[in-house]
């Protein structure tokens, strides 16, 4: 240390010896620190997998936002196309223009049928981006009339369905279309995240001769722009709004291609990530131990340094570089793990979206993921070091010297554990795409430690208390969890994070699994039924009744309107929020002259059975609805309808069960003016399973244009859905579980010399193998029960919590959701107990009583 000039600064030296120190120390290799590694490996690199696949994904929305979009505006109209005025404006203030329309219909073939999203485009589609189809077939003129035949393309799955090969006739509407190739990328195809049926495409011209476009059907009618040279699309919008201001269409442009995508992206990437926080959290405890363990074997190190002139300074300077060189370590493997898995997850995504997704390493994702990296080990870790000054040098003379000296952090040394802590929660809110959830998250993490802490020191508490026990053994595993330097509360702290993760993400999906395939189908109809003509209706309900067990045939008229504005603030000025989905799109809304069958009116009063008054419509909304936008009796919403503003008096609210599959609408109209206007009508019926078939043989027959749904495939549908996003949950929380347990291993490892002193000693005495196990077994399944009750409970509490104070939805008590986790936070901690004993088993006692 000599060596050192005086010249430099005192701060400079103090840091050029400590490096040194760190530097010769480190020589040894990392034994100690495999679990530390591990942990901050495991947490950063889950973060830093998050959040590549995320950007990966938002950038290639960017990317690709002109294609996906079909050009650099996208305007939508429901039920009725633009009309010609609209048209030539467009033409001459745009270079070209794409005009498509979509529409559910049903397509027949080898006296089967399906339900398909159909799709009519023009001569020049796409403007943008590439059609291409299997086996490198031409997309130029295929959809074109030959010899009397419309050609059309689709997916392979309508073929399948269909049993039907390209080449080969399908019925659509009143008119055969010839399939003639099979799509393989359809460059703005939408994200429908249920989506009933695959996608057929066909010639405009085709459409207009199947029949099934009548006043009413639910169309889209879809106009993609080729703006001029230089032309900002803002700007664009803005002239298209003040030109049409009535027009009712929906805009959309290529800074915000697939928002419907985009939003879910973001969203899931938000719970992925937290999730992977709580790995890093339980990791962090970890850390902690790790850290603590190595300065407990330091202690003569470091009074040695003391007793030649070591400054309090200096020690903490040479064990914080150790430190921080360590976890730089973890964060560089973890950001290794988090750049490599995408490439495992691409492969995946490629089905799924439509777009090219080239996953790869993000700059940003792995700046924020080392951020979280490094605050993590220093929250966790600065206590240990700041207690590693307060050594004493006596401790190289005296054994009895504590081994930490003095356990409280003195008040000057506060803000070095507390500018971190500021600086990581921070870093959580600041990096989340929503405030509230990631403050709710740092709430709830709190109180989670702050409850398995308690936990800790009460397991803790209560075995101090229980005197008795059926033998020794058992009261040695009780003074095993209370004895000094037990490692009970970072075991019960760890491993319960860990646990209660998962018992709250297993409660969550079990619960809306278990809504939509248990409870769900006990009373929802067995047929959606939609595009049926009013004149169609009373043949249609004759029909249906004629088949065998069908009942219940409930209808109602339906059109599609877009809310322009709430209570005279135009919708486009509303604030942001999760009830903004009432505000985006074209929402269904029906009419009637008495509350539809078990309403239940919470506030208002709904109209008189006779009302017609066309000047004043009145409408009743859903008490969500009114809830979010603070709306009341009196105050009013305007709807377009068909190019045309419809303001109505808001009447009433009305309780909506949304989870009974009825045919309910958020808003529901009086009738006297919204009822002249072009609509069809939609309808459900109940039935036993085995009528399926031959009802929705019979529609396909009588009724072509009639769109039949059925609401088993649309729930096995959403199931998968939810499973998916249920995986992808379940494996990032497993992340967490494993922290825990290498926490768990890491006490073990930690007091693995007192275990093997202890077990030898036993043995000496006359204690056998079996004697020994038990008392070790017994001590780790008292705490590994007690932490997975604990668990349990606070992760239902959670759960309940999110199901319905933010998702509205019910909770019910799953056993396995809950016994589940107990049992694996007592089988891990079991097995960490008895592969340590076993080690300790195993050691002979003559050398270590000599050592002694």
């Amino acid at each position: 240390m000599s060596g050192v000039s005086t010249s430099l600064p005192e701060t400079e030296k103090l840091w050029s010896i400590a490096w040194r120190v760190c530097r010769r120390e480190l020589r040894g290799g990392f034994s100690g620190f495999r679990i530390f590694l591990a942990c901050l490996a495991l947490g950063v690199g889950s973060i830093a997998a998050v959040g590549n696949v995320s950007e990966s994904v938002l950038s290639a929305l960017a990317r690709d936002g002109r294609a996906l979009l079909g050009g650099d505006v996208e305007l939508r109209l429901v039920h009725i196309p633009a009309t010609k005025e609209q048209r030539d404006w467009l033409g001459e203030n745009t270079e070209r223009i794409g005009e498509l329309a979509t529409m559910r219909a049903t397509a027949y073939g080898n006296d089967q049928r399906r339900l398909v999203e159909l799709k009519a485009v023009d001569d020049i589609y796409p403007l943008f981006g590439d059609m291409e189809l299997q086996d490198a077939i031409p997309f130029k003129g295929i959809l074109d009339k030959k010899d009397g035949v419309w050609g059309g393309v689709s997916e392979a799955g309508l073929l399948e369905r269909l049993q039907i090969k390209v080449g080969d006739t399908l019925r659509l509407g009143d008119i055969n279309i010839q399939i003639r190739g099979v799509i393989a990328t359809e460059p703005d195809k939408a994200v429908g995240f249920f989506n009933f049926g695959p996608r057929l495409m066909v010639a405009t011209g085709a459409l207009n001769e199947t029949g099934l476009v009548q006043p009413g059907s639910l169309i889209h009618y879809h106009y993609a722009l080729d703006l001029n040279d230089n032309e900002d699309p803002k700007a664009f919008r803005d002239r298209l709004t003040d030109r049409f201001e009535d027009a009712g269409w929906r805009i959309r442009d290529v800074t915000d291609a697939n928002p419907g995508l985009r939003r879910f992206v973001e969203r899931l990437t938000l719970f992925l990530t937290l999730v992977g926080l709580s790995a890093l959290l339980v990791g962090g405890i970890g850390v902690a131990n790790a850290v603590r363990s190595h300065i407990e074997s330091k202690t003569s190190v470091i009074a040695t340094l003391k007793s030649i002139g070591a400054s309090h300074g200096l020690v903490l300077r040479i064990y914080f570089l150790q430190i921080l060189m360590l976890s730089l370590v973890g964060i560089a493997i973890g950001l290794v793990i988090g750049a490599v898995t995408p490439a495992i997850i691409a492969p995946l995504l490629a089905d799924r979206l439509p777009i090219d997704v080239t996953v790869g390493p993000a700059l940003p994702s792995l700046l924020i993921a080392t951020g979280f990296g490094i605050l993590t080990t220093l929250v966790f870790a600065m206590p240990s070091l700041l207690r590693a000054r307060e050594i004493p040098a006596a401790r190289l003379f005296r054994a009895s010297a504590g081994l930490m000296g003095n356990n409280a952090i003195r008040k000057r040394d506060l803000p070095f554990i507390i500018v971190p802590l500021v600086l990581l929660l921070l870093l959580t809110v600041l990096t989340a795409t929503d405030y509230s959830i990631a403050i709710g998250f740092i709430i709830g993490s709190l109180a989670a430690i702050a409850v398995f802490t308690v936990a800790g020191k009460a397991i803790v508490s209560v075995s101090k208390r229980i005197k008795g026990g059926r033998n020794a053994f058992s009261r040695l595993a009780l003074a095993n969890l209370h004895r000094p330097g037990a490692n009970t509360v970072p075991v019960a702290l760890s491993l319960g994070l860990g646990l209660t993760l998962l018992v709250t993400i297993s409660g969550i999906e079990g619960n809306l699994d278990h809504e939509i395939s248990e409870s769900l189908p006990e009373s929802a109809p067995a047929f959606f039924f939609l595009d049926i003509r009013p004149d169609q209706m009373d043949q249609f309900r004759s029909q249906l009744l004629e088949k065998d067990n069908v009942s219940d045939i409930e209808q109602t008229p339906m059109l599609r309107g877009r809310v322009t504005a709430i209570d005279g603030v135009d919708a486009n000025d509303v604030g942001p929020g999760d009830d903004r989905w009432f505000l985006r799109g074209d929402r269904g809304l029906t009419f009637a002259a008495s509350p539809p069958p078990e309403t239940q009116i919470v506030r208002g009063q709904w109209w008189p059975a006779d009302y017609d008054d066309a000047s004043k419509p009145l409408v009743s909304i859903s008490r969500d609805i009114g809830e979010a936008f603070a709306l009341e009796p009196g105050d009013t919403i305007t709807v377009n309808v068909l190019g045309r503003d419809i303001t109505a008096e808001i009447a009433n609210w009305r309780e909506i069960e949304w989870q009974s599959l009825r045919m309910n609408f958020a808003m529901v109209f009086s009738p006297g003016l919204i009822d002249k206007a072009p609509y069809s009508l939609i309808a459900t019926a109940h039935m036993p399973r085995d009528m399926e078939e031959p009802v929705d043989r019979m529609i396909g027959l009588d009724f072509p244009n009639v769109s039949a749904i059925r609401v088993r495939e649309a729930l096995e549908a959403a199931n998968a859905i939810l499973a998916g996003i249920g995986t992808a949950l379940n494996a990032t929380s497993s992340i967490a579980i494993i922290a825990g347990v290498l926490v768990l291993a890491g006490a073990v490892a930690a007091g693995r010399r007192k275990r093997i002193y202890d077990a030898v000693v036993l043995k000496t005495l006359g204690a056998t193998r079996a004697n020994i196990l038990y008392a070790y077994g017994l001590e780790y399944g008292i705490l590994g029960l007690a932490t997975g009750v604990i668990a349990a409970l606070v992760g239902s509490l959670a759960a309940w919590s999110v199901l319905v104070l933010i998702m509205g939805a019910s909770w019910t008590f799953l056993p396995m959701t809950i016994f589940g986790p107990i049992a694996i936070g007592l089988i891990a901690t079991l097995s960490a107990g008895f592969i340590g004993t076993w080690q300790a088993l195993r050691s002979p006692a003559a050398p270590l009583l000599r050592n002694e």
